[in-house]
C-alpha cells in the first residue's frame, strides 16, 4: 500500500479527532488574597466569603486562594506587595492602612465611631453609595490600591483581674493595663488614670497570670475565644475603640479588568462585608453571654465619668487632628447624624 495514502489517511482521522473534541474550558483568573487572621477570625470569614461569593457570580471564571495566618507576611508587608503587583489582594486593619493612606488616622481616636451607631457607619462603605466608601477608594487608588470591601470587629473595652480592684473610674488609677506600641492607645490608658504597659499579644496570658499587667484592652467574643474569664473577671466599658479592615486589590490589576469582571469583584465584596457585619455583630454577642455565664461584672462608666475621660482626650484630640484632613473628620461624624 502506498505509504503516501496511509500518512494523509493517518493524518485526516487525527484531525477529525481532535474537531471531535469538546471545546477547551476558558482560563480561569486566579487570585491570591493575603490575610492575617487564624482559621476563626472574623475577618477571615470575610475574606472566605468573599472567595465563595467571587466564584458564584464568575461562574468558576475568577478564584481567590485565600493565604491566612500571615503566610505571606504581615500587614504592611503584604500593603506593599500588593502596590507593587507581586501580590492580587491583601487584608490590612486601619491602624496599618494609616501609613499609605493617613487621614485613616483619625479612625484609631477614641470614640470617633458611637459604639450605638456601629452599623450606621458601616453602611457608609457601602461600594455604590458610601461616602466613606467614595473617600477612602480615592485615596487608595493615589497610592497603587482599590478598595473591594470593609470588614468589621467588634468594640473594646478593658478586661481587668480581681487582683486590680476597679470597681469605677476612679479606682482604675494606677492599674496596670496592657497596650500595643500605639501612641493613641497609650494616651487613652493615661486619659483613663492608668498605667500604659506594652506587652505582645503572645505574652499577654502570661503578663496577667504574673500580675505583670493588671488588664487588656479586648472584645467580649476574643475574651471569651481565649477563655480569660480563667484570669480576669470584670469589664469597665469604655467601648472606645473599634477596627475596620480592609480588602484592597492591586489597582492596576484591576483596572485591566473588563467592566464586566470589575462588577463582579466589586458585587463580590459588597455581599461578603455585609455577611462579615453580620457575624462580628453575631461573634460580640455570644461573648457577651459567655461573660454572663462566668459571672463577669460589666462596670458601666457615668456621663460624668465619660465626661471627665472625653476632657482627658483634648490634648490627644488636638496632637492628632491637626495633621488630618478635617475633610474625612466631618464625613465620619456626618455618617453618624
Amino acid at each position: 500500500m502506498n505509504l503516501s495514502f496511509l500518512f494523509r489517511t493517518a493524518l485526516s482521522l487525527a484531525l477529525t479527532g481532535l474537531l471531535l473534541l469538546p471545546a477547551a474550558a476558558e482560563a480561569k483568573v486566579v487570585y491570591r488574597l493575603a490575610n492575617t487572621g487564624g482559621p476563626n477570625d472574623d475577618y477571615t470569614f470575610g475574606c472566605e466569603q468573599f472567595a465563595k461569593n467571587l466564584k458564584e457570580i464568575s461562574n468558576g471564571e475568577i478564584e481567590v486562594r485565600v493565604m491566612s495566618n500571615g503566610v505571606l507576611g504581615n500587614d504592611r508587608v503584604a500593603t506593599e506587595m500588593c502596590q507593587q503587583g507581586s501580590l492580587d489582594f491583601n487584608l490590612v486593619g486601619q491602624s496599618q492602612l494609616n501609613l499609605f493612606i493617613k487621614p485613616l488616622l483619625a479612625m484609631d481616636l477614641p470614640y470617633m465611631v458611637e459604639y450605638e451607631k456601629n452599623r450606621q457607619f458601616l453602611m457608609a462603605f457601602d461600594p455604590y453609595d458610601g461616602p466613606l466608601y467614595k473617600y477612602v477608594d480615592a485615596e487608595a487608588q493615589k497610592v497603587g490600591l482599590k478598595l473591594v470591601m470593609t470588614l468589621d470587629s467588634p468594640f473594646r473595652s478593658y478586661a481587668l483581674t480581681p487582683k486590680s480592684g476597679v470597681e469605677n473610674l476612679a479606682s482604675a488609677r494606677g492599674v496596670k493595663a496592657r497596650v500595643t506600641m500605639s501612641p493613641i492607645e497609650k494616651g487613652f490608658v493615661n486619659a483613663l488614670g492608668m498605667n500604659p504597659c506594652p506587652v505582645g499579644w503572645t505574652e499577654v496570658y502570661t503578663a496577667l497570670q504574673q500580675g505583670t499587667v493588671d488588664g487588656e484592652i479586648i472584645n467580649f467574643g476574643t475574651f471569651a475565644s481565649f477563655n480569660r474569664a480563667e484570669l480576669e473577671d470584670r469589664f469597665l466599658l469604655t467601648r472606645h475603640n473599634m477596627a475596620k479592615l480592609f480588602v484592597l486589590m492591586n489597582k492596576a490589576k484591576f483596572d485591566a479588568l473588563s467592566p464586566e469582571q470589575q462588577k463582579m469583584i466589586i458585587d463580590a465584596g459588597r455581599k461578603a462585608q455585609m455577611e462579615e457585619w453580620d457575624m462580628s455583630a453575631d461573634f460580640d454577642l455570644k461573648g457577651v453571654e459567655y461573660c454572663k455565664q462566668k459571672n463577669i461584672k460589666f462596670i458601666e462608666l457615668t456621663d460624668a465619668e465619660k465626661a471627665e475621660i472625653k476632657k482627658n482626650l483634648a490634648p490627644l484630640y488636638d496632637e492628632y487632628l491637626k495633621s488630618i484632613d478635617p475633610a474625612f473628620v466631618k464625613l465620619i461624624q456626618d455618617v453618624q447624624k
